[in-house]
């Protein structure tokens, strides 16, 4: 049975509590989120009544404003318990506000609509949008729609046309719009077979000359959101940074957790006397990677106060802390797939059936390498800003 959901004065231990207790039955019941390909209706309906969906959206707006490093820490306990869960997260909290980039009517328009609003979509312009009267006709198919059932909306960034090419910007990027679509005029793909992260349903979807009105639509790099929190100054690829590496730091940190556990009953195969947790070469590397997972937190947590100082100082980020902002998702996912790799191999042949957590924890963190928070390009941005040169609009982009 779904949880109470949440009133404006829950606090941040009990939306917590709720994501742990969702948590703990998700991963008991991991393997059929892995056949589905899909959040089930009923563990879903329980994480939105947690009022986890609303931890980032303003108190002004009946929601929670959670700070950034609570968020990251929501974020970090649900891939703890599975990284399909944490995924969910990552990608359904900041989901609301994005809808603060449309003018305020529009958005109060939405709200009154839909008050819980489920959401689909992504950010990657893969779309086109052709200027008509009142608006544009929008069409493309876009990968990567994670989210759960039943959703009210799907967001979708296109690329704006004129007569057949890309209409360019003042700043030499491409103009692009977000469109806003009810889900009814979008159609989901059966595109969701894959390695890890199954739980997700991160499928494609598709519309085909959809008209969508002008104050539907928005420019998701420079309109000015009109709700006021730090996840909304910040650079959305900076707050798309931190709740990539917080399910990182999650999936890691499970499974370390998984492995001890192993350890505390395995035998050797050739010496039964023998228990893998007291074999020292074991402790040694169990040593070497929870001091990793430290290190990679302390990153995530320096970096979220350093944006949220900025934030509260009334400051834009620096190109250096942007850039930095964006990389560290990598870097931490990396050193997380160092971890999940180390736990994987340290349990031995327990880990190789379907139905061992840590295999699933070996293709949840590598499919999480692949999503674009976790792209190198960031790395090659900060050491050309590093040697004093000037970076492009599209770098900074």
């Amino acid at each position: 049975m779904a949880q109470i959901e949440a009133t404006a004065d829950v606090g941040f231990a009990e939306v917590l509590e709720g994501v742990r207790r969702v948590g703990a039955e998700v991963a008991r019941r991991a393997e059929e989120l892995d056949r589905r390909g899909a959040m089930p209706d009923d563990l879903y309906d329980d994480l939105a009544a947690t009022g986890c969906f609303r931890v980032m959206v303003p108190r002004a707006h009946g929601g929670l404003e959670f700070s950034l490093a609570e968020v990251n820490t929501l974020t970090i306990e649900a891939a703890r318990a599975n990284g399909s869960l944490g995924w969910l997260l990552l990608i359904g909290i900041p989901a609301p506000v994005i809808l603060g980039l449309l003018a305020p009517s529009a958005v109060a328009e939405i709200m009154a609509q839909y008050p819980r609003a489920r959401g689909r979509g992504t950010i990657a312009p893969k779309g086109v949008a052709v200027p008509a009267e009142g608006g544009y006709l929008v069409s493309g198919q876009w990968p990567f729609a994670s989210g759960g059932p039943h959703p009210d909306l799907v967001v979708a960034n296109c690329v704006v046309l004129d007569n057949g090419s890309p209409r360019i910007a003042a700043s030499g990027v491409p103009e692009m719009v977000l469109a806003v679509l009810t889900a009814a005029q979008v159609e989901f793909l059966d595109t969701w077979h894959v390695l890890g992260l199954r739980g997700t349903d991160s499928c494609d979807y598709a519309v085909r000359d959809v008209f969508v009105p002008e104050h539907l639509t928005a420019n998701l790099f420079t309109a000015t959101n009109c709700f006021d929190t730090a996840a909304t100054r910040l650079p959305i690829r900076v707050v798309l940074a931190m709740g990539h590496a917080s399910v990182a730091i999650g999936i890691a940190q499970g499974a370390l957790e998984e492995v001890t556990e192993v350890a505390k009953a395995k035998r050797a195969a050739m010496n039964p006397s023998a228990v893998l947790a007291h074999d020292p070469v074991f402790r040694h590397s169990l040593g070497e990677e929870d001091l990793r997972l430290a290190a990679a937190r302390a990153l995530l947590d320096s970096t979220t106060q350093s944006a949220t100082e900025a934030f509260m100082a009334g400051r834009p980020l620096s190109a250096r802390e942007t850039i930095e902002g964006r990389a560290v998702a990598a870097f931490i996912t990396a050193e997380c797939v160092k971890i999940v790799d180390a736990a994987y191999t340290m349990a031995g042949s327990a880990s190789l059936y379907d139905a061992s957590p840590l295999q699933r924890r070996l293709r949840d963190i590598h499919v999480a390498t692949q999503h674009v928070a976790a792209t190198t390009e960031g790395y090659r941005t900060l050491g050309k800003l590093l040697t004093g040169e000037e970076l492009t609009a599209m770098e900074l982009f």
